[in-house]
């Protein structure tokens, strides 16, 4: 008999508290749930807000894109991908898209390769390094329209800066802006100028970051600086370094301001870009 009332209350035992698990599961999945719906309804804005100013103008613009669109008679008349093939068989569309690709191709590995290297020299102690510092990451804060009109009056070929410095040393002036070959070399400098104090900041942080001890066991094996940077800082910056290419590849895609301000596209669309 008693076994019998023993192995009963382990039974109940047993039941309440399966019972106080699954009540126990229950409201803590009631809470995540409050938790989830709380952050959702915390984004919800940003997200309607993305959706109708981005996404929806976006379709809207794809869609268009196969029609021929009227818009003082309402007239909307469906072409399939003549708007593609007129746009890609235009000379003036092509010549734009070449000078894209060599101005993203020329200012992404650039700009990255000398931010680099300035974070590792400012990686190191000397004096005034943080004045130094704020004046290489000043171009990045300073408006680009402003900056522009400022490079343009110093790519000026009669008394800009540049031909001035040119002629000290015995070298002859040169046209910059005003050449159809030098033009877009010209904007390519002063976007690298432009966006070099960013990168120099992002990969600086990264360098500082890395665990010390790894460079103090690389020195104890022997390993000297230029080994130390190559086989330890460069592939832990990899991620920085991925980073910075999307994010330096998206900038450039989308130039246009200092395009805008130093050539207007010219000369002879020596400089036009797709956007």
């Amino acid at each position: 008999m008693g076994q019998f009332l023993c192995e009963r209350a382990g039974r109940e035992g047993n039941g309440m508290g399966s019972h106080a698990n699954a009540s126990g599961r229950h409201v803590l999945a009631r809470f995540r749930a409050r938790r989830i719906l709380h952050a959702y309804l915390f984004i919800a804005p940003v997200i309607v807000l993305f959706g109708i100013f981005r996404v929806v103008p976006a379709i809207q613009t794809l869609l268009y894109s196969f029609y021929k669109v009227e818009l003082l008679r309402g007239r909307f008349t469906f072409i399939g991908l003549d708007n593609f093939r007129t746009l890609l068989t235009d000379e003036i569309f092509q010549k734009a898209a070449v000078n894209t690709l060599v101005y993203v191709a020329s200012i992404v590995p650039i700009s990255a390769a000398l931010g680099l290297i300035l974070a590792v020299l400012f990686n190191t102690r000397f004096r005034f390094k943080e004045f130094f510092k704020a004046v290489y990451f000043a171009p990045m804060v300073t408006s680009t329209v402003a900056a522009a009109v400022v490079w343009w009056w110093m790519y000026n070929p009669q008394f800009g800066i540049f031909n001035v410095l040119l002629k000290l040393v015995g070298l002859p002036e040169q046209p910059w802006l005003m050449s159809s070959h030098m033009a877009l070399p010209s904007i390519i400098i002063f976007s690298i100028w432009k966006t070099l104090g960013y990168n120099m900041i992002i990969y600086l942080a990264g360098l500082q970051a890395i665990p010390q001890q790894f460079y103090e066991a690389a020195t104890i094996d022997g390993a000297g600086a230029i080994k130390r940077f190559w086989r330890i800082s460069v592939p832990l910056l990899a991620p920085t370094t991925t980073f910075i290419l999307i994010y330096n590849g998206i900038l450039a895609f989308q130039v246009f301001d200092q395009v805008f301000v130093l050539t207007g596209g010219g000369p002879a669309n020596s400089t036009n870009v797709v956007v």
